[in-house]
């Protein structure tokens, strides 16, 4: 019964995690200016609707990153009793994750530096540069911490291929996710996209009750008997 109410507990965080998150895709941010015009169009962004930005892509992710944390913690749970004491993929699952959140909201903290000096210094002077800059770290921020959702999808797959504790079509279907978010640096919103696709489907499976919570079992040709 505990187990089962972790598994929920998860699932039901990592829903909301998405939810609270998917403002941000909306709202976005400028593209790179190759012009004149562009430069122009970065500070109609950050100056027309620097609120909006700031409530989604700063506020709400603030409690997305918190329901994230308790996601993955829960995750971790439900993978390392599947696991047993085995070779320990969990620990590594929960890793990449830890590198997720901690490298996606520094980037989240650098792209809303730039409006949220604006708006809370009267005396802040505009400066494409500094917007530009703080633009270039974020989404390389967001390239990096795309490793740790590789790493955390992976493992996680690799955990369900040799216990069954998700479905093999999700295990399998990972694999994809998680060479997707390598290349987050060629297509980043695809790869963000299945990322939290990913994130959806493994939640909903927590949320109702559909993960393996039995003794570990061996697959992928393990030698020995099951851990018990």
């Amino acid at each position: 019964m505990v187990d089962r109410r972790v598994a929920r507990l998860g699932g039901a965080s990592g829903i909301l995690y998405v939810l609270l998150f998917i403002p941000a895709y909306v709202v976005g941010y400028p593209d790179a200016p190759t012009s004149a015009s562009g430069v122009q169009e970065a500070f109609d962004y950050f100056g027309d609707e620097q609120s909006t930005f700031l409530i989604f892509n700063g506020v709400l992710t603030i409690f997305s990153a918190f329901f994230f944390v308790w996601f993955l913690g829960m995750l971790h749970s439900v993978l390392r009793r599947a696991e047993g004491e085995g070779v320990g993929f969990s620990s590594v699952a929960l890793a990449g994750g830890v590198m997720f959140v901690v490298l996606s909201w520094a980037g989240v903290a650098v792209e809303v530096s730039y409006p949220a000096a604006s708006t809370r210094f009267v005396n802040f002077q505009p400066d494409a540069q500094l917007a530009f800059l703080t633009l270039a770290a974020s989404s390389w921020l967001y390239h990096f911490c795309q490793i740790g959702t590789s790493v955390l999808v992976s493992t996680t797959s690799l955990i369900a291929l040799r216990t069954g504790v998700l479905p093999g079509w999700l295990a399998w279907a990972g694999f994809v996710v998680a060479l997707l978010a390598l290349l987050h640096f060629v297509i980043p919103l695809l790869s963000a996209i299945v990322g939290l696709l990913w994130v959806t489907v493994v939640s909903a499976l927590m949320l109702t009750g559909s993960v393996r919570l039995s003794t570990p079992t061996r697959r992928l040709g393990d030698r020995g008997s099951p851990t018990s």
